[in-house]
């Protein structure tokens, strides 16, 4: 009999339901970003997306790696003039945001923050 293969997305998936921690999603970076966001410490964050955009790969850079505290500074921030990404919500450990926004920073760079 021929052995069982599994694809990858099932894999995947097995992987996040028993806690093994092999994907970004499942775990991977919660020792460095605090731990998992839950309704007692989530926040309100923001970040520029251009899913389903065409966008520059400046663009794309920029939307990676930058987080603002409020919706006014992410529409503020464009990587060039050009840029029509959108502005989309996001939840994160309010240990994280505390430490991205002190001192009443508005945008943060993952790139040097971190």
């Amino acid at each position: 009999m021929a052995p069982m293969r599994m694809t990858r997305r099932a894999f995947v998936k097995a992987a996040c339901i028993t806690g093994a921690a092999v994907t970004p999603g499942c775990g991977l970076l919660e020792g460095m970003l605090g731990p998992p966001v839950n309704q007692s410490n989530g926040v309100i964050a923001f970040k520029r997306s251009g899913r389903g955009l065409r966008i520059s790969n400046a663009a794309k850079l920029n939307n990676a790696n930058k987080v603002y505290a409020t919706a006014e500074a992410a529409a503020d921030d464009p990587a060039h003039p050009g840029d029509n990404s959108k502005v989309v919500q996001i939840t994160m450990n309010r240990q994280l945001f505390d430490r991205l926004f002190a001192n009443g920073k508005t945008s943060s760079d993952l790139r040097h923050d971190l």
